[in-house]
Order: structure tokens, then sequence, then C-alpha cells
């Protein structure tokens, strides 16, 4: 449960006028913000941190039906703040967060005569800003005109922006570099994009000075998603929401929007730490959490990936979600601790032009024996629903659905959605309401949800902690059956995706050439070559890497997501992932340079132990790694799994080391990480 330990608020009322300037900083000072209209009657902000002007002048504003909130504004008010508490989250990389800032807000009023107020609040790690309707009643939001200029030309780290997709490439170029060729060159295809646009979080970095900023959003209720649109000549993002033209929201008065938000730092590893897209949401809104179980879990997932098996019943390949087959993956799962088995085809509706059924299985999958069956090993099902985009009949079954896993005892539930939704896009209004519904709805049922081609993470996960994870970005699928992954891509999601929130990646692959897969199974389907599959994809990583995601990747579900035979022919290996934790105490990113690598440690919140992971580009890297995050005065058991000598993605990628030894808070060791490669630790203390 979430618990307020301290507390702390004082109010200054400031009455201003047209033109009037306000300030406030951040409680360390290193960041501050200027508030102000300009001649036009426009509101507009600044936002320094360590004396970098990172964002210039930038202005701000809304626009309705009824009254243009951008400019003409006379400033009626300025109300400042200051708030101080700490939270524990049910789940999460630090097993306490403190809430501490400084806020404004401003009240202006549009020449139409209607009040609009801008609240913005200013913690150590960023700024969050968002506007707010007073009033009764109803309003038709329009448009949104949040800027965010830039102070120079940043090392930007981004994936083009649309309104309907998240699964694109990451680009590492200069923010002048960010034009209608390169935005193609990230999506690869043209769906749904928004021309010249990025999508949140978007990563960057001042060569200058070394600081580093990320533009996201918080608390996304009843409102569209938002992308940047992206001026060159101004150098300049500027919100753009999602969804056809007119009206992008009728909200109920009062209303607040989405928090807008920048997190500032000194360093790449500030942008993991960072609290604030949680911070900016609401208390948890749950009674009883204690059915909300962090886990890891095993599942049919990846071997239909690889055409070893298949979600419908088609004939030519074996079914995945069969008695038999689940069954052995509840074993697997039962021998080696894990707390789940995600099992997905299990229901009718997977044939071409038929109509998913979320309450009937096929034939073969027996629900009543496999839920006696997983709680005899102690095991939970963790449930599957496809939509295929067809959201509506999604809606119509959606509560019987969720009380007929509740009725099995099934407590999670992975969702998809697939193609394109007719009439919506991805990410506006519409969808982003039916996104929470699923959240909302599951709760009721106690249900955790993972979402897969989600809205982005926004952070409600704080008041609403069943939304366990959720995929938003190119994750290990796309090794199986496409032109894969660029070789930068993991070490990028640390400061890019992960910021957002929980991100169900599905790490762990041991096979990582699919010589025990492929080879020996999917290449046939009933005594025939299959065609289909042309065997060029691999998994582009070490071994080593694999195990390090486990850290360097934040979730508070993770998927073991190989194969159990792949897992016993490196069962030495699969002891990293059979202890490492999935919520923590306190989480630090201890070196790092977006896209090229990332070392991250984090503390067991259970016990002492600590684990570290480290991955890297396709270039080798030694990193000297300092203990002086451990204890004073204890000695540490570290178990290390790393790169061999021959290890590589390329080559190799299977060669790794495991040693042991003793190590304390004043010790140093270098580890090499071979291309591709990476290395996974676990430090326990030794008890004197």
């Amino acid at each position: 449960m979430n618990k307020v330990i301290t507390r702390l608020t004082t109010l200054l009322l400031l009455v201003g006028c047209h033109g009037a300037k306000s300030k406030i900083a951040s409680p360390d000072g290193r960041t501050k913000l200027y508030f102000s209209l300009t001649e036009a009657g426009e509101p507009a902000y600044s936002l320094t941190f360590d004396g970098e002007e990172l964002i210039p002048l930038s202005r701000l504003g809304l626009t309705t039906t009824e009254n243009d909130f951008t400019t003409g504004l006379t400033l009626v008010g300025v109300e400042k703040s200051s708030y101080d508490e700490t939270w524990e989250p049910v789940w999460g990389q630090f097993a306490e967060i403190r809430n501490h800032y400084n806020s404004l807000t401003a009240t202006l009023k549009a020449p139409e005569g209607e009040e609009l107020r801008i609240e913005i609040r200013l913690f150590n790690d960023g700024m969050g800003l968002r506007y707010l309707l007073p009033g009764e009643g109803k309003a038709a939001i329009t448009g949104e005109r949040t800027e965010f200029r830039m102070g120079d030309d940043y090392l930007a780290h981004w994936m083009a922006g649309s309104d309907d997709d998240a699964e694109f490439d990451y680009m590492h170029t200069r923010l002048s570099e960010i034009t209608p060729e390169t935005m193609q060159q990230s999506a690869g295809r043209v769906r749904g994009l928004m021309p010249c646009g990025v999508s949140t979080p978007v990563a960057m970095k001042s060569t200058a000075t070394g600081n580093h900023l990320a533009i996201h959003e918080a608390a996304l209720w009843h409102y569209p998603g938002m992308a940047l649109s992206w001026e060159n000549e101004r150098a300049c993002f500027t919100s753009a929401l999602a969804g056809d033209e007119g009206v992008k929201s009728e909200v109920e008065l009062p209303f607040s929007t989405p928090w807008r938000t920048v997190i500032v730092g000194d360093r790449a590893g500030s942008l993991v730490e960072s609290t604030l897209v949680l911070n900016l949401n609401e208390p948890c809104k749950l009674g009883d959490t204690s059915w909300i179980k962090p886990m890891k879990y095993v599942g049919v997932w990846w071997e239909m990936h690889l055409k070893v098996s298949i979600w419908d019943r088609d004939g030519a390949y074996p079914h995945c979600a069969s008695t038999e087959n689940v069954k052995r993956y509840i074993d697997f799962a039962a021998e080696n601790g894990f707390g789940g088995v995600l099992v997905e085809g299990w229901n009718v509706g997977w044939g071409r032009g038929e109509r998913f059924d979320y309450s009937t299985p096929y034939p073969d999958f027996d629900m009543e024996e496999l839920a006696r069956y997983a709680e005899s090993k102690g095991v939970e099902l963790i449930g599957h629903h496809e939509t295929y985009a067809n959201v509506a009949n999604y809606e119509e079954q959606m509560s019987d659905a969720f009380a007929y896993y509740e009725k099995h005892g099934v407590n999670s539930v992975k969702t998809g959605y697939v193609g394109r939704i007719a009439g919506h896009k991805h990410y506006d209004r519409w969808m982003v309401d039916h996104y929470n519904r699923t959240v909302v709805e599951g709760a009721a049922h106690k249900l955790c949800i993972d979402i897969h081609e989600p809205i982005h993470s926004t952070g409600i996960c704080r008041t609403y902690p069943n939304l366990m994870s959720a995929e938003g970005m190119r994750g290990q699928e796309w090794q199986a059956w496409n032109s894969g992954n660029s070789i930068d891509h993991n070490p990028t999601l640390p400061f890019t995706r992960n910021v957002a929130g929980a991100m169900d990646f599905t790490p762990g692959i041991f096979d990582l050439r699919y010589h025990n897969t492929i080879n020996k199974a999917a290449s046939t389907a009933n005594g025939k070559v299959n065609p289909d599959y042309d065997y060029k994809y691999f998994v582009n990583s070490t071994l080593a890497h694999q195990l390090a995601q486990y850290v360097v990747f934040y979730s508070p579900i993770q998927m073991a997501a190989d194969l159990p035979d792949n897992y016993r022919q490196h069962d030495d290996a699969l002891q990293f992932i059979r202890d490492v934790p999935v919520d923590w105490a306190t989480t630090r990113c201890l070196e790092a340079e977006i896209g090229d690598y990332v070392v991250t440690a984090r503390r067991d919140k259970y016990s002492e132990n600590w684990y570290v992971g480290g991955i890297t580009d396709g270039q080798a890297r030694s990193v000297t790694l300092s203990f002086d995050f451990l204890e004073q005065g204890r000695r540490y058991e570290a178990t290390l799994y790393r790169d061999g000598e021959k290890a590589g993605w390329e080559s190799y990628p299977t060669d790794y080391v495991i040693e042991k030894s003793e190590v304390s808070a004043n010790d140093k060791i270098d580890i090499l990480m071979a291309p591709g490669g990476g290395f996974a630790l676990q430090l326990r203390p030794i008890e004197q």
C-alpha cells in the first residue's frame, strides 16, 4: 500500500498583472523555471539546469471550441506552493519514493472572459506542466500548444512519431538532423506517421555540458496521447495530439490535462533514476493490493514466433496451447521457481476471419484441468487476450472475459492490439479510454494487466498498480521474424522507452542462433520443409547480454522467454534468472552513454543482495566496476556471468564464463564486454 511518511505544504498567493514574470526553483536549487506572458499575451516559460538554459522561452496554450487560450491572455494571479512527502509503491525500482517539489499555478483570463490555469511543478529531477479548465459542464478541446524550444543542437535519441505505432528504430542524431528523411529511416514504412515528429520519451544530451534531458508526459486520462512535431528553423518541439482534426477530446469540467514532463540531470543515469513521471500521478486507488504479485514467468510465446507451434489450430503446425504442452511449461516453471505460465492461442477465434471468443477454449485446451494442475504446482496461469484491432468486440466481452479468468484463478492477462483499429488510431482519446478501462476493470476482478501494442506508459501504475507492464517498443520478438533490432537498440531503451514505465521486453533467449529450435523443429511441418521461414534472423547479442537485461531493463514481471529445452542446456546460466528479483529497494545507473552501453545496479527489496547488469552495442568495451554502492565494512560473495574470450554477437554468442570471488565496498574490478555482449553480477553479503 502507498504510505505517506511525511508531508509539508505551504501556500503563497501572488496577485499579478499582464506581463508579470514569476520564478520557481527546484528544492535543491539546481533547476529554475521562469513563467511570463509575452507582449501578445501568450503564456510562456523557460527552464535552466545548473545555469544552462536547456529550454529557452517557449509558448504554452490550449484551444477549445469556445476559447483560444494561446494569445491575448491576461494574468489574474499566481499561486506558489511547496510539497514534500515520501510514499511506498506497491512494486517498483525503489521501495520508497520522495515526492518533493515547488509549484506555481498561474490563473489566466481569455478575452472572452473564461479562465485557464497552468500548473507547473519543479522537482530535483525535472518539471511537470499541465492545463486546468475550471467551471462546470463540458468543454471540447481542439488543440494544444506546448512548446519545448531547445537551447542548443543537442544530441538526440529519438524514434519516429506516429499516432498509430511505436515499434520503430531509434535514431541518434543532432536535433537539426531530424528531417522527413530520417523520420522515414526510423519508421521503415509510413503507417500513420506524423510529419516531422518524434515519439516520447525522447532523450537528449548537451554536448557542451554533459547535461541530459528527456521529454514525455504523465497521468494520461481522458485525452489523446502526445507526440512531438519538430520545427528545425525554430529548434522547437511542439505537442501533437493523436487523432483526426477537429475536437481532440470532449471533457467534463473541471478538467486537468496530462502533465507535460521534462526530466533533467547531469548524466545519462539521471534519466533512469528519475521518479518524476510516477510522482505526477495520483496515489493508489486500490485498497487491498496483496493480490498484485511481481513475478518471473515462462510461456509458449517464443516457440510460436519460431514456428515450432502456432496460435491457431490449422493443422500445419502443432497447437501451442494444448493441455499437454502447457503442462510441460507448468512443470518447468515449478522446477525453477517461476511464478507463472503465459498461454497464448488458447481461445476460439485465431483462424482467419473468425471472431475472438474470450470465454471459450479450443477443444484441446482444458481450462479447468490446467487451473487445477497449475495450482497444485504452485504456479499461476497467465491469460492472453488478442484483439487483432477489433476493439469493439473486446469491449463487448471484457467484463465477462475478466470474470471468466477470475473464476478459474487466473491473476494476470496479457492483452494485444495488432493491426489497424476501425475508425480510430491506437493513441487517440477513444483508445486511451479503452486502454485505461482494461486496467480499472481488471482491478475490479483482481486481474493484473500487461498491454502489448499499448499507448505509451505515463505512470498511471502508481494509481492502479495492477497495470504491471507494457510493450510499446521493438521488443525481442523482432529478432525472430523480421529484420531484427539495431545493435544499439538495447543500450538506448533504458533512457527512452523504459523512462516512461515498466517495459515487457521478454528477455532471456539462450539459443541465440536458433540452432536447437528452428533447425531441428521449425524447419519442418508435417514432414515437409517450411517454405515461410528463411532462418536468416537471430538474436544479435551474447548470452551474457541476455542475462544482464533482467537488471538493465525494468519490469515487475519478467519473462524467461526461451524454450525449456534451451534453458536445460545452459542450466548454470539459468541460475542467474532463477535468482534475480523483479522488485527492488533501490536503483543506481552506474555508468552509461545512451545507445552505446549502460551499467545498472539494483538492490533486492527483500534482502541485502545486489545485482548489476551491463550491456554494450556492437563495440567491445571494458568497464571498471566500483563497488562503492555496497555497505561499508561487509564482504560479499560475487558471482559474475560474463562473456568468454571468443564471445561476440556475430560469433560464439553462447561463450560465457561464471566466476566467483569476494568483494567489498572498497574494491574495483575490470570487466570486458564483447561486441553485443554484457555481464550479470550477483552480490550476496557474507554473514560473519
